[in-house]
Formats: C-alpha cells, structure tokens, sequence
C-alpha cells in the first residue's frame, strides 16, 4: 500500500503541475464582477494538489495502514446503492432544483453511510444544501438550477 500511495502521488502531483500550467495560459476576460473562466480550475488545481500532498505523506510516513485488512472488505452493496442514489438525484436535479433535490440526496447519503439520528439527517441535509446554494450563488457568482423554486429563491 505504501508503494502505491507513493507512486500515485507523484503521479497525481505531476497532473497537478500540468494542469496549473495549463491553467495559468487561460485567456482573462474585461467583464467587471465576474468570475474569471480560469476560477474552478484553480479551485480543482488546488484541491487536488493539496490531497496529492496529503497522499504522499501518507505514503512517506505509512499513515493510515491497516494490516489485517482483505480485499473483499469493498463494500459493494453500499457502493452500489450509492451509485443508485446519486443516478436518481441527477435525473431529478433538473425538475426539482438544486435546493430541493440536495436535500433529499444528502439525507440519503447520511443514511448510507451510517447516520440514524433523524436531527442530524435532516438538520445536516438542510444546512449542507443551503451553505453551499449561498457559497455558489454569493460568492462564485453562479446560479443554480432553481426547478419548483423558480422566482422564490
């Protein structure tokens, strides 16, 4: 595991490399208050970047390992419900809208994943999907699909 972890790290940080160069070379537009087209892939460049370095301390230092643990602890049932969750919110995100739809799918998400107090599903959903409704739409400047709140939100 330690190998691997080393090996995809460096491989990770040399896409890292590339795409901020590439990145770098995006054209910048004269539109005052908007969000230039290079913005997200410097949100993703550094994103990745920074879990590529926490990979490879991770490798360095074999942090994490588990030794005792077998292949076939993959958990493929959760693995698939989730698929199955997530291809029903994306088919739904364009009827209902960013807000409702996100509730919905992060609740389930926390269900899957173990969660069983009801105040935190539900309070958890809610407070997810309107702090990041508000971080896109004040802060990145982008609309997201509204769907039945159209006019409301």
């Amino acid at each position: 595991m330690r190998t691997r972890n080393l090996v995809a790290a460096i491989l990770l940080l040399a896409l890292c490399a590339g795409y901020a160069y590439l990145t770098a070379n995006l054209p910048v537009r004269a539109i005052q208050n908007s969000t230039q087209p290079s913005f997200f892939p410097w949100v993703i460049t550094i994103i990745m970047t920074v879990l590529s370095f926490s990979l490879l301390i991770q490798g360095i230092w074999n942090i994490g390992s588990r030794k005792n643990k077998k292949e076939s602890d993959f958990p493929l049932k959760r693995s698939l419900r989730g698929l199955f969750v997530f291809v029903v919110y994306f088919s739904l995100l364009p009827y209902l809208g960013f807000f409702i739809a996100n509730i919905p799918f992060f609740a389930a998400l926390m269900v899957l994943y173990g969660e069983r107090r009801p105040v935190w599903i539900g309070g958890g959903s809610v407070i997810i999907t309107t702090v990041i409704f508000f971080l896109f739409r004040e802060a990145f400047k982008i609309r997201l699909p509204a769907g039945l709140l159209d006019g409301i939100i």
